[in-house]
């Protein structure tokens, strides 16, 4: 009983000691240093777990990083300095290193907030290529950030190989004609969002993924084909389109050879349908066979079309109407036996359960056909 009572006393303090190292993480995550120590102390008096020593560990590291952060924003003149953006940096750092003129100033003001692709290269709508290029070739010099000191200059530059790369190519400038530009469509057309989410990374818009500013500056200015990257990925994409047109062709015609063995049933059927003649007779009267007979032997009663005389012979109606006295005592025997069966299985249960209404229904079978069948002779030779 000892025994069991201090296992049983071990798994509670165990469970004590999850909890507390449960409640130091939260305050590890909330930057409680403090708290997060005493609760892995505690942790550790109840119950001895490698889990709260890895934790002591971490607020010891993380205390030690805060502190040496802490003396390096002292060490500062001006204190602490707040993050920037690194094209912001890069500017401001280049423009500390040179002086910048009003020319470079103006040649970023130029470009500067512009949205219109137009605006941005400085041409009309109605531009030549060579325009474009000459537009192009003046701007990329005058903003490149190795040249233009100015802030703000590395989003121009970017503003500007961004224009040149959507206007150079043939389909992108038919479709931003059409369109304009895509977010202002987008906001004009709610219900466009999804079409241009699946197409703008494939033919329509430039994207820096596509080729950077800096690379289309180096294709331009040395000796490369411009846009020969961005072609390529063009015939990457159409060779996808024409890759998945293959794999639908394909899925089609595998489909189709698995339904092949259905169609052709279906084929057959009708051609059946219109080359297998119709019956001769019937045993009920219908729009189709409307004219009554019966048999010589044992006066059977069918029914056959208007130009029956006309199609049938004296000889081929006799053999006719044999086959038809045989097929009609067919039927008679298989009725008898399936109501015969029936009659034995009712007349069980009654047997069985004394259940007056398995006899009563036993009894109301209709047996003729047994007796029908009995007394029904064929004749044993067909005299014509």
């Amino acid at each position: 009983n000892e025994y069991k009572s201090y296992l049983s006393m071990s798994v509670a303090n165990k469970d004590e000691a999850l909890k507390c190292i449960t409640i130091a993480k939260k305050a590890i995550n909330d930057g409680n240093y403090e708290k997060a120590r005493k609760f892995l102390i505690k942790s550790k008096s109840l119950h001895p777990l490698n889990e709260a020593d890895v934790f002591l560990n971490l607020i010891k590291l993380k205390e030690e990083k805060a502190g040496s952060s802490k003396s390096n924003e002292k060490d500062l003149p001006n204190g602490p300095s707040k993050s920037k953006d690194p094209d912001k940096q890069s500017d401001e750092d280049s423009a500390t290193k040179r002086d910048c003129t009003p020319e470079m100033i103006a040649a970023v003001n130029k470009v500067k907030g512009k949205k219109d692709l137009y605006d941005v290269l400085g041409c009309s709508k109605t531009a030549s290529d060579s325009e474009l290029k000459k537009a192009y070739k003046k701007l990329a010099l005058a903003l490149h950030p190795d040249k233009n000191c100015a802030p703000g200059a590395q989003e121009a530059f970017k503003a500007v190989g961004h224009a040149f790369a959507v206007l150079s190519d043939k389909d992108k400038r038919a479709h931003y004609d059409r369109y304009g530009n895509e977010e202002e469509y987008i906001q004009r057309s709610p219900g466009t969002r999804a079409y241009y989410t699946r197409h703008r990374n494939r033919e329509f818009y430039f994207d820096e993924d596509d080729i950077s500013a800096e690379e289309l500056f180096n294709m331009f200015f040395g000796g490369m084909q411009p846009r020969r990257q961005h072609h390529h990925r063009h015939s990457y994409y159409r060779a996808q389109d024409n890759t998945a047109e293959h794999n639908n062709t394909s899925q089609f015609i595998s489909n189709l050879l698995q339904m092949s063995p259905l169609l052709l049933l279906i084929l057959m059927s009708i051609l059946n349908s219109l080359f297998v003649e119709d019956p001769a007779y019937s045993y009920s009267r219908n729009s189709q066979y409307s004219v009554e007979k019966s048999t010589p032997w044992n006066q059977v009663r069918y029914f056959v079309k208007r130009d029956f005389s006309e199609t049938h012979s004296d000889e081929k109606r006799l053999y006719l109407e044999y086959d038809i006295e045989r097929e009609y005592k067919n039927d008679l025997q298989i009725k008898c036996i399936n109501n015969s069966r029936r009659k034995e299985q009712l007349l069980y249960q009654y047997r069985v359960t004394g259940n007056a209404r398995y006899k009563d229904y036993a009894e109301s079978l209709d047996m003729t056909p047994c007796s029908d069948f009995r007394n029904f002779k064929l004749p044993q030779y067909i005299r014509t």
